[in-house]
């Protein structure tokens, strides 16, 4: 893959525009760590082909309603350079109705909501990590008391302020998704987090709202109670502009809709939500019950196959993560997903790296091996290497996979959002010094980088396509 330079990213942008079907045809874009992710008017117009043939683009993944443009880290600058030439979107995609859609196309539709409303805050929660991965530095490092000390404790509460108000990041991220007042959704989040409301939910049981029950339960660090409310809010907002006058619909409607709201998040969609959740995290601990190694051997499975065609299928689960912190203070399943299926690419590339006599390949490998490594994004290995040359591609199942087996059966747990990444390893250690995970946890990176360069160079792989760039024996292993 060409380095593009920030001069070179203008271009970059307009081409990218103009392949989309020019900026009429883009309805919104928005963006997650490495992808630009755009909702075209019409997915005809899109030039697929002419897109993966952009100098700076890793690949594309395509699916119903939405093209993601793979890019990895100048993401954040070509994003605004694409806004610059089309504004946040502005045509209309006629979307087909949910229940016409095929099962398939639900279950992908699904996996595009979750992801567009969740992929905005993974900042947050990977800062979130890296002040924990500070406080743990402070206390084993620089022994400093952390019962006694002003700045661990605020440092504490700035790292757990995330969990404390996701609902209000998820409301405003979800109200932009949906088309519906981000203010309003984050008022109804905070609503759900007001002090006198969280010590009535202490106490459990029922009360009544306009003679409604209403259980009294605390929607701190709540996801898809919050994803489900303002969806349901976004379809009243759309009902309440058509049968409310428009002289008075600048202070009727929002009366109305946070009132309604109330409502409805209280008597139904909060309480559903919740239960949703409880059974997705019902039925992993069953998982674990039955067989405690298998469920992260199980997801990485579905992740490297099933997965590969259903975008946004990682940031789907992140509730699962997100539940086990504030419940139990880890996550033994997603992050330990993450990690196998982030550092095992980080090490593929630097293999296939090592390996290869081509130059461009070779540069592409490094420069992918950094991004998974130390920074936990692996789509520069998955497009730029294993697709293209498939064989790296059963490499990294094959470790990925067996790491996962082997984190199960010595049930690794990450104790913050993030643990995927090097920068990241003292996650694995915990407030508490865990230190026999944080040795396990090292293990396993020393099994996935043994493991990568073993089956790299014993399965192969044919880098015949890069025959046009120059060799260079100074890096090549044979």
């Amino acid at each position: 893959m060409a380095k593009v330079s920030k001069a070179e990213l203008p271009l970059m942008a307009e081409q990218i525009v103009q392949c989309l079907g020019g900026k009429d045809n883009i309805a919104r874009i928005n963006h997650c760590a490495t992808r630009l992710r755009v909702n075209p008017v019409d997915s005809s117009k899109v030039d697929k082909d002419g897109l993966k043939k952009i100098k700076g683009v890793i690949g594309i993944d395509a699916s119903t309603g939405e093209i993601q443009v793979i890019v990895g880290a100048i993401i954040e600058d070509l994003y605004l350079a694409v806004e610059k030439i089309t504004g946040n979107g502005g045509g209309k995609v006629a979307d087909v109705p949910f229940y016409k859609k095929k099962p398939q196309e639900m279950f992908s539709s699904f996996l595009l909501l979750m992801a567009g409303c969740l992929s905005p805050v993974i900042p947050a929660l990977i800062a979130s990590g890296l002040l924990s991965t500070v406080l743990t530095i402070m206390t084993l490092v620089l022994k400093v008391d952390a019962a006694t000390s002003p700045t661990y404790a605020i440092l504490y509460n700035l790292s757990q302020t995330v969990f404390y108000f996701l609902p209000v990041l998820v409301a405003y991220t979800s109200a932009k998704k949906f088309g519906t007042e981000p203010v309003l959704a984050m008022v109804l989040a905070c609503f759900l987090l007001y002090p006198d409301w969280v010590s009535a939910a202490a106490e459990g049981g029922y009360t009544s709202y306009f003679g409604l029950p209403v259980l009294r339960t605390t929607y701190n660090g709540a996801v898809i109670q919050i994803i489900l409310s303002i969806f349901v809010m976004a379809q009243l907002d759309k009902l309440l502009k058509k049968i409310i006058p428009e002289a008075a619909r600048h202070f009727v409607k929002p009366f109305a809709l946070l009132l309604i709201m109330s409502v409805v998040t209280l008597t139904v969609t909060g309480p559903l939500g919740g239960l949703l959740t409880n059974y997705i995290y019902a039925g992993v601990s069953a998982i674990r019950e039955v067989a405690p190694w298998a469920g992260v051997p199980a997801i990485v499975l579905l992740s490297t196959t099933i997965g590969l065609v259903a975008p946004g299928f990682h940031l789907a689960l992140i509730p699962i993560a997100t539940a086990s912190l504030a419940s139990v203070g880890y996550d033994d399943l997603i992050n330990i997903w993450f990690f196998c299926c982030t550092i095992t690419p980080g090490f593929i590339a630097l293999a296939v790296g090592l390996r290869t006599r081509k130059g461009t390949l070779r540069q592409t490998a490094f420069a992918a091996c950094l991004s998974a490594l130390l920074g936990g994004i692996s789509e520069p290995t998955t497009y730029g290497i294993t697709y293209k040359l498939v064989k790296p591609y059963y490499a990294y199942l094959i470790t990925a996979l067996s790491t996962a087996v082997l984190a199960g059966l010595l049930h690794l747990k990450c104790y913050a959002f993030g643990g995927y990444s090097l920068t990241n390893i003292l996650l694995y250690l915990g407030p508490d010094l865990d230190y026999t995970n944080f040795r396990n946890a090292l293990l396993l990176v020393g099994y996935m980088a043994v493991m990568s360069f073993v089956t790299v160079n014993l399965i192969g792989f044919d880098d015949s396509s890069f025959d046009n760039e120059e060799k260079d024996p100074a890096f090549a292993l044979n």
